[in-house]
């Protein structure tokens, strides 16, 4: 029932109140041309925007691109920032969820920058959003936690987004199929709902118990939640919780027996979603009127709520089909039609001449017509089963050969990341725990205390790019990858890669350089998939490098590809692994410099990444001298 809220920002924009009426927008449009500086008709485009979220997008995101527009041109950044804010919303409220994604990343990294907690905090909820929608449950997570981080420092309007964020997490864990973490975090929801006195957060709050209970199959429970529920969203008006409150009613007397309730729950639960258009709650209600009915013995009635059920999933298809049926049988009746009336002629002809001659010899072609017809329509359909039947042989059998080769792969998939789990994961997490047994002591010097904090970090950031390349590669095993090209610039991506390993490589006494450009170096690709190419091979180039080493990373364009490289002068490669490296049925892997523990999946996911954007990778290494990797990314689209 309970929705995230994007775009809600808990600080002062010196913009206007956001009553999503045309009268308003209409007052704020009169107002630019009054406007006595850019600033504020920066925050004008911005207010018109956010009058428009989930109302009109398209019209959302034209008014974010203007405020956009003229707050980059007079370099205020407060502005720039909020403006990417509406055009996160915007994209959000259109399904673009990776473009979204990416303005509200721009928008945190300069709130974050300026120190405006308040719209970090929402932006940080905004971004745990759009990872619950794409179904990336661990960044959600993350990003709702950083959220939550800040919204318990806030003091006045900023805290009451700790509801939001508690209820948000909980629709996290209920997706993750966790229903018992769900509903710990909505009880403590449900306490600042109770706290604040707000009628719409506690129903929402007691109907996400409940949701959670009924997974949990505790339905008694359940039915005690959605009654409280029920009984607040009527008294606080509010139609769409009653409709919510219905459907799980039905639900829930539906499994305990009660079928007259669950009948008439599901029945006034329908009647209220279809004014409120809620398709969801009406398929339940059509589920729980087909099972109930079923249950009774109203088949009947039990076979219409089905039917109704499959046409609201089909709708749409369905809609097509009847259009094409329509066509076919229009055209039918056409051809129908011409032939009778071909006929006639043929019969008025044949009058004139010898009638009686002409139909003897018409009847006896006929006749001979008609059974050489049938006899070639019984060979050519006889041909035709056989030869259908000989392709659905062979596409069988092809179908069998490339599944044993695809059960093949994921075999192997489980067996490495089982080996990987077992060997290269659950011993960093052994050793933090004994290294956070001794931090524990409390006789330990502060110096030493120091030093095992600074080791469980390090040991921990591995760990981190070790499971985070793990769920990337195993993604890309399992349901394959799907890129989401764009253009941008890649020089940018090289450059926040290199700031943000030189804190590493210095550690190491290893320069990282990269090559000054005059101007943005512009490829085709998915710009996600490439910034884990570039950050992978980076650390790769660190972690055999040594003090006094170098590491140099340039971006050039040849013909239609642009070539990035990195290149570094550790201690290469020996000849004899250099072949293992891209093989995915061989676990390769050697430690670096400082002893550091690889996985060996960095290069092969660099490798299927690069090749999924219409590239290629490739390297050149000489033991003792140094290793340079390169790729290459189309230039344009």
């Amino acid at each position: 029932m309970y929705s995230v809220l994007i775009g809600t920002v808990h600080i002062n924009t010196g913009t206007f109140s956001c009553q999503a009426q045309p009268s308003r927008i209409n007052t704020l449009i009169k107002s630019l041309d009054k406007a006595k500086h850019d600033t504020d008709r920066v925050n004008i485009y911005y207010s018109i925007s956010r009058l428009y979220w989930s109302k009109n997008a398209d019209s959302a995101l034209l008014m974010a691109g203007k405020s956009l527009d003229l707050a980059k041109k007079i370099h205020f950044e407060k502005g720039i920032a909020l403006a990417y804010l509406a055009k996160g919303v915007a994209l959000g409220y259109k399904g673009n969820w990776p473009e979204a994604l990416d303005s509200h990343l721009q928008c945190l990294r300069i709130s974050e920058k300026l120190g405006m907690e308040g719209l970090s905090e929402n932006e940080y909820g905004n971004i745990a959003g759009l990872y619950t929608s794409m179904d990336d449950y661990p960044k959600a997570l993350y990003y709702n936690q950083q959220a939550y981080k800040i919204a318990i420092k806030q003091k006045g309007p900023a805290r009451n987004g700790i509801f939001n964020l508690l209820v948000n997490m909980g629709e996290i864990f209920k997706k993750k199929g966790q229903p018992d973490s769900a509903i710990a975090y909505n009880s403590r929801a449900l306490v600042i709902a109770k706290r604040i006195k707000d009628p719409v957060d506690m129903a929402a709050a007691m109907y996400n118990i409940a949701e959670n209970l009924i997974t949990n199959k505790k339905y008694l429970v359940a039915n005690t939640y959605l009654t409280g529920a029920l009984y607040i969203a009527k008294k606080a008006g509010d139609d769409e919780d009653v409709a919510y409150c219905h459907g799980g009613l039905a639900l829930t007397s539906y499994y305990t027996g009660k079928y007259h309730l669950s009948m008439l729950y599901a029945q006034k639960c329908l009647k209220e979603s279809k004014k409120s258009g809620i398709l969801e709650l009406i398929q339940t209600a059509y589920r729980v009127l087909y099972l109930t009915h079923q249950k009774t013995g109203g088949y009947k009635q039990a076979l219409y709520y089905r039917n109704l059920e499959i046409a609201l999933n089909d709708s749409l298809k369905t809609a097509e089909k009847e259009k094409a049926i329509k066509d076919i049988q229009l055209t039918y009746e056409l051809d129908k039609k011409q032939a009778q009336i071909n006929l006639l002629n043929k019969d008025k002809i044949i009058n004139r001449k010898e009638l009686e001659k002409v139909r003897l010899k018409r009847d006896i072609l006929t006749g001979g017509a008609i059974l050489l017809l049938l006899l070639a329509m019984i060979q050519f359909r006889s041909y035709r089963q056989k030869r259908k039947l000989n392709e659905q042989l062979a596409l069988q059998n092809k179908n069998i050969s490339a599944q044993n080769l695809q059960l093949e792969e994921l075999v192997h998939v489980k067996d490495r990341l089982f080996s990987i789990i077992g060997h290269d994961l659950r011993g960093p997490i052994q050793t933090v725990s004994q290294m956070m047994n001794i931090v524990k002591e409390k006789s330990l010097p502060q110096e030493e205390h120091e030093f095992w904090i600074e080791k469980i970090c390090d040991t921990l950031l591995m760990t981190s790019k070790l499971a985070e390349n793990l769920l990337y590669w195993a993604k890309s095993q399992l349901d394959g990858i799907q890129p989401n090209p764009t253009c941008f610039d890649v020089q940018k991506v090289i450059d926040q890669n290199i700031t943000l390993l030189k804190q590493r490589a210095a550690e190491k006494k290893v320069l990282i350089t990269g090559m000054e450009k005059a101007g943005p170096e512009t490829v085709y690709g998915d710009e996600t998939m490439i910034d884990i190419v570039i950050r992978n091979l980076l650390e790769n180039a660190v972690k055999f490098s040594k003090a006094g080493d170098q590491i140099t990373v340039t971006a050039e364009k040849q013909e239609n590809f642009t070539v990035v490289t990195i290149k570094d002068n550790g201690r290469g490669i020996p000849a004899e692994a250099q072949s293992l490296i891209f093989n995915k049925f061989v676990s390769h892997t050697t430690f670096g410099t400082a002893s550091e523990k690889g996985s060996g999946l960095g290069l092969l996911l660099c490798k299927e990444l690069v090749e999924s954007n219409n590239g290629t990778l490739w390297f050149e290494s000489r033991e003792g001298i140094g290793s340079s990797f390169y790729f290459s990314i189309p230039a344009s689209k």
